[in-house]
């Protein structure tokens, strides 16, 4: 009972808003669309829309043209499956061959939009003050470390469904068609990205505070997305590129790349680690306590829940896949902590999470001016509430102080899709090849990082060349 009785303020239910739903699809909207926009701005250089990055090309798309969409859907990549990614490539047979780096920069930026837009859906519950979600979403889509190889591409798509996830394990809907959107985020989550399952210790508390099947569908569709990895993992046959390495680093890293790293951004992370490296992981990790213990001694239930979880689940998330993906090593050689940043992001936008919560709590807290049930005179009524929108704007503006010049810093810099090479650029040389010489091989399509290319068959890039004319 006491179990139950501590879980249970972690998951309120979600009310429902008072706008009228006009208001409301034009709102939803209008952030849709400013996250596609300020994620494709965010590319210094040669856009995203010109150049393929990385895995995408390499592997989604390569084994897109190859193979079909059935064999791509089971084929693993590094021992486990990607489904998000892979589906998502299929888009590139929908337009012609020169627009394939357009489509998959577009379907990245989508699929982080609408995930920015669940996630503020989601966390309604927890986050009341819609100016408060609005920073969560920005905290996303203007994440410092996004920059350098997070944004706009497909490979890097499922660890922003991971955060997703999280949030919907938090969610509690009122009707079935929020519980079959909370069951889809795990359930894709999962299915892109095993590691997600590292959110299994959230499903089980929810499962015991919320005994009910209908309140757990997202667990579910965790589960289902595990089940779908299981069979990926197991049809490799012990297919595996990364090699775990010891654990002695990994707290300091977390303490210079989330604790610290949330607050200070991009270039001055790295400052502060370039001039004294242990000084940015003692004060990352002050700083990560001092929110944990903040949220303990201020937070009511609700919010201590919310603190106990973060404390478990952000250094679990950044912990384990660090050691399984053997980054540790090359955490503490990187030339920037923007690299290898994918296994901070959750982590870190936990944190935030957290500090926005408790952010909305104490400005309630601050603005209540008797029972909630007690109306009184009209006139007291006003003063309260005019009190609690002031304690919300100052919950706002103190949080704005916080992120935005991090943001602002590190809105735009340089990664390795600034120069290029373009995929127009190298497109008519490759075809020029395969036409020179017809018989039956191989041509590589150079994309970015210069290092990878896409193979691709010479009959296969001759037809492709030729649907477009």
């Amino acid at each position: 009972m006491g179990r139950q009785s501590w879980a249970e303020p972690l998951f309120p239910p979600a009310r429902r808003s008072s706008l009228p739903w006009p208001l409301l699809v034009c709102g939803y909207t209008g952030g849709f669309v400013l996250v596609v926009v300020l994620a494709l701005a965010r590319q210094s250089g040669l856009p995203a829309t010109g150049t393929l990055w990385a895995e995408d090309g390499v592997i989604f798309y390569s084994q897109a043209v190859a193979h079909s969409v059935l064999h791509t859907l089971v084929a693993s990549y590094n021992g486990y499956g990607q489904l998000v990614p892979r589906l998502a490539v299929q888009l590139t047979g929908l337009g012609p061959l020169r627009d394939v780096p357009t489509t998959v920069a577009l379907s990245g930026a989508v699929g982080l939009a609408l995930v920015s837009c669940l996630v503020f859906h989601m966390a309604r519950g927890l986050i009341t003050s819609p100016a408060l979600r609005a920073l969560l979403v920005a905290s996303m889509v203007l994440l410092p470390l996004a920059v350098v190889e997070m944004l706009d591409n497909l490979v890097n798509l499922p660890w922003w469904i991971f955060f997703a996830a999280f949030w919907a394990l938090l969610w509690r809907p009122s009707g079935p068609g929020g519980r079959a959107v909370a069951a889809v985020v795990c359930l894709l989550a999962a299915a892109s990205e095993p590691l997600v399952g590292l959110l299994m210790p959230l499903a089980l508390v929810r499962a015991v505070a919320l005994p009910r099947w209908r309140e757990n569908a997202a667990s579910v569709g965790l589960a289902f997305g595990l089940v779908y990895q299981l069979a990926v993992v197991l049809g490799a046959h012990g297919e595996r590129s990364f090699s775990r390495t010891g654990v002695t680093s990994i707290p300091a890293a977390l303490g210079a790349r989330v604790g610290l790293g949330w607050l200070t951004g991009l270039r001055a992370t790295d400052a502060i680690v370039r001039w004294d490296r242990p000084v940015a992981e003692v004060v990352g990790g002050v700083i990560f306590l001092a929110i944990l213990v903040a949220g303990l001694k201020l937070g009511d239930r609700r919010v201590r829940a919310l603190t106990v979880t973060v404390a478990v689940l952000a250094p679990l998330c950044f912990a384990v896949p660090v050691w399984l993906r053997g980054a540790g090593p090359y955490m503490q050689t990187a030339k920037s902590v923007g690299y290898a940043g994918r296994y901070a992001a959750t982590p870190m936008l936990m944190l935030i999470s957290l500090v926005l919560v408790l952010a909305g709590h104490l400005s309630a807290g601050r603005g209540h001016t008797g029972p909630a049930g007690q109306h009184g005179r009209g006139a007291h009524v006003r003063g309260g509430g005019r009190r609690s929108n002031v304690a919300t704007i100052s919950a706002v503006a103190l949080c704005c102080v916080l992120l935005v010049p991090g943001w602002a810093a590190d809105f735009r810099d340089r990664n390795g899709r600034t120069k290029g090479p373009a995929w127009t650029s190298r497109l008519p040389a490759a075809v020029a090849e395969c036409r020179s010489f017809p018989r039956p091989r191989l041509v590589a399509v150079m994309i970015d990082p210069p290092v990878d290319h896409v193979v691709m068959t010479c009959q296969a890039l001759v037809q492709k060349a030729a649907e477009d004319n």
